[in-house]
């Protein structure tokens, strides 16, 4: 088991990334447009749905860092818990691209 301790390794590495990811969404403003399934359009407060959305996105590199470690200490999740990681990553786009309505002008 000892042979999929690179998906360690990797979701360690994959952390301080989209920690900076996080962190340029939550602080893009309100003339940036990081987030691409959202119609700049429509929104009435960018830099506030930014801020929100930067919050969530910080769940990401966290949940990364934690599995990363897991998967190190314990080589036999590892895979499960690089699976897990997937299915986070999944939720948190999902949660950001519906919660994003909210930011919507009122029609």
């Amino acid at each position: 088991m000892d042979g999929l301790r690179f998906l360690g390794i990797a979701l360690l590495a994959v952390s301080p990334v989209l920690g900076v990811v996080a962190l340029a969404v939550r602080y893009a403003g309100a003339r940036a447009r990081p987030l691409t399934g959202v119609d700049y359009r429509r929104v009435h407060d960018a830099e506030a749905l930014h801020r929100w959305a930067g919050r969530r996105l910080a769940i990401l590199p966290a949940t990364a860092f934690v599995l990363g470690l897991a998967s190190l200490r314990m080589p036999g999740l590892a895979l499960p818990l690089t699976g897990l990681f997937a299915l986070v990553s999944m939720v948190v786009g999902a949660w950001i691209a519906l919660g994003a309505e909210r930011f919507n002008r009122p029609t």
